[in-house]
């Protein structure tokens, strides 16, 4: 199949800007992402404060201080850097806009999770998934998911406490591993599992088939997938297939910041 795009229009970034001195996105109550000057012997690197040029000195977490990619690393010993995974950066993605509900507003409801759902929790459903036509995301590599409500308070919003950010349903997450070609899944949550779980990560497991409990590198899981969090898609976005440039820096990490750019196909 071909497709054309159009290079001279601007492709648009999902990724939040990081603001070093301003308001920043927050997860899991981890410090804030800072920039100070560079300090070496007389030399500051702060034009304001006399130096010569601007140098500045960078600290953050790029699991919790904004947009970021993660390979199987997060859970594993073993070291496979996201820039190591993303052999190709350029993808076919489909963006899927979902309204993720109240456990508790459910009548019926057989999604699951480990450890066990609580009433207030905001989940993504199997069912979410299933009424999307198969077709859709046919040779799909990469999806997306914008929640609703969708207001820009997500570029800044700190998730903790009772902050509880939605979170997948492990059946929501078997589906997409089972029955999608999906490797790389975008979502503008800080984390596919929930704050607080005890640790288990169940969904990160399920989507790199990473038996419970182990931290060790086998030949059946799905070291070729990533995930990509605490990304914001504009309203102005519509569903459907674009092309993914998933910008990734050669950081040696298990997480790095990360600049996934949506490019339209043309007509």
């Amino acid at each position: 199949m071909k497709v054309q795009i159009n290079l001279n229009k601007a492709p648009v970034s999902i990724a939040i800007p990081l603001q070093f001195d301003g308001p920043q996105p927050n997860h899991f109550g981890a410090d804030l992402a800072t920039a100070s000057p560079m300090r070496s012997g007389e030399f500051i690197g702060d034009t304001k404060q006399g130096g010569s040029c601007n140098a500045e000195q960078v600290t953050f977490n790029p699991h919790c201080n904004g947009t970021h990619t993660e390979s199987i690393s997060h859970i594993i010993d073993q070291l496979m850097a996201p820039h190591e995974v993303i052999k190709q950066p350029l993808m076919a993605a489909y963006l899927l806009t979902i309204s993720p509900q109240k456990v508790s507003s459910l009548k019926g409801n057989d999604d699951t999770y480990q450890p066990p759902l609580s009433p207030d929790d905001i989940i993504i459903r199997k069912s979410d998934f299933t009424a999307v036509r198969n077709s859709l995301l046919l040779g799909v590599k990469a999806l997306i998911i914008r929640t609703l409500p969708n207001d820009k308070s997500k570029k800044d919003k700190v998730y903790s406490g009772a902050s509880q950010p939605p979170y997948f349903s492990n059946q929501a997450m078997q589906w997409l591993v089972n029955h999608t070609e999906v490797e790389h899944l975008l979502v503008d949550m800080p984390s596919v599992d929930r704050l607080h779980d005890e640790g288990l990560l169940s969904n990160h497991r399920i989507f790199w088939n990473i038996q419970s409990g182990s931290h060790q590198s086998d030949e059946n899981q799905h070291q070729h997938k990533t995930i990509t969090e605490m990304i914001y898609v504009p309203e102005a976005i519509k569903d459907g297939v674009y092309l993914l440039n998933l910008q990734l820096p050669r950081l040696c990490l298990n997480a790095v910041p990360s600049n996934p750019l949506l490019y339209e196909f043309d007509s």
